[in-house]
């Protein structure tokens, strides 16, 4: 990801901040593998290099409710769809950040798939950046909007490719969900991670991220190997 490439959306999260008396809050989103966090931590870095701001990058994933939550809720199936985050939880995260209140947020371990007890505190930032599938479910509460876009197939193969990685790692480092995972043979690990997708990811694109999409003030495209394909700022009245 060349830096350079990121100029128009430097340039809104540097308007934005440069209007406002608080904390600037910029919201990333779209499917599932689509680099979000990636994303989220070069523009976070690039803008820390070239305007001295501080910036904190906060995943959404911290306000999943628990799987054992989500079991008791019937919605073990469900997770990453709007209904398995604690809304009001993150509405107030939100509204402390735009305060420049310092806050904390819980930890999600995506080898455990669970959430661990433990928090990332949060200081007093110029610029918090909030990224997750579903995002912009809170658009009216960011300054920023950005949507990250990839053909589903593309999307889908890079997915296989991180659940793959996990797969690996969990072979020399315990992860009680991966582990049933390792000694499975490759051609059913790929047909149950494509199941996996069909289920659940592909439904939550469809249904619920992809609808969010005319909310963002910028969206960027992907090719499949990582490069941009176009970034479209949207301006709205």
């Amino acid at each position: 990801m060349a830096k350079a490439n990121f100029d128009p959306v430097l340039s809104l999260i540097i308007g934005a901040h440069a209007t406002k008396g608080s904390t600037a809050l910029v919201g990333v989103t779209g499917g599932v593998a689509v680099g979000k966090s990636t994303f989220s931590s070069a523009i976070a870095e690039a803008l820390s290099e070239d305007t001295g701001l501080e910036v904190a990058v906060i995943a959404s994933d911290g306000f999943l409710h628990s799987n054992a939550v989500l079991a008791a809720k019937g919605l073990t199936d469900r997770k990453g769809f709007p209904e398995s985050y604690d809304a009001a939880a993150i509405s107030a995260f939100l509204g402390d950040a735009r305060s420049s209140k310092p806050t904390s947020v819980p930890v999600y371990d995506h080898h455990i798939y669970d959430i661990v007890d433990d928090v990332i505190e949060v200081p007093a930032v110029d610029v918090l950046i909030f990224e997750g599938v579903n995002a912009l479910q809170f658009h009216e509460k960011f300054d920023i909007s950005i949507y990250l876009h990839a053909d589903e197939p593309v999307m889908r193969q890079w997915f296989i490719q991180r659940t793959s990685n996990f797969r690996d790692a969990a072979r020399t480092t315990y992860s009680p969900f991966f582990d049933p995972w390792v000694d499975v043979p490759e051609e059913l690990f790929l047909e149950m991670v494509n199941v996996a997708w069909e289920t659940v990811n592909l439904p939550n694109l469809v249904d619920y991220i992809e609808p969010t999409r005319p909310l963002a003030h910028a969206v960027i495209e992907w090719e499949a190997d990582h490069e941009i394909r176009s970034i479209v700022i949207q301006e709205f009245t």
